[in-house]
């Protein structure tokens, strides 16, 4: 996506019309497999706390990179809200065997039942 962006160049209307990212650091004369990487590059820093020189340079690569941001943030939060649920069922799970435990253990208590047969 964000290589198209770039290669395409901004929407009519775009007050940033003149440049786009790849014209921005001359990457339309760079090898293809160079461009596409750079684009890939930028697309997992988007997901992390790093950072790198490609930024977008006009209306369209901004509302991209929004866009990209946002699905990030639902990707991630959703990721976590699902680890919490296992997390919570895993604990909940624990504490029902823990009570079965103590039932039985209980119940062979008032039946002096000998420890050898425990």
């Amino acid at each position: 996506g964000w290589w198209a962006i770039g290669s395409s160049g901004p929407l009519e209307g775009d007050p940033d019309a003149s440049e786009s990212w790849t014209s921005h650091f001359l990457f339309q004369s760079s090898p293809l497999p160079y461009q596409y990487f750079t684009a890939l590059h930028w697309s997992l820093t988007q997901f992390t706390p790093a950072s790198m020189e490609v930024a977008p340079r006009n209306v369209s690569e901004r509302v991209f990179a929004v866009l990209v941001l946002i699905f990030a943030m639902i990707v991630f939060s959703s990721f976590v809200s699902s680890i919490t649920a296992a997390m919570t069922q895993l604990r909940q799970l624990s504490s029902t065997l823990d009570k079965s435990f103590v039932m039985l253990r209980r119940y062979l208590r008032v039946r002096s039942t000998p420890a050898d047969l425990t």
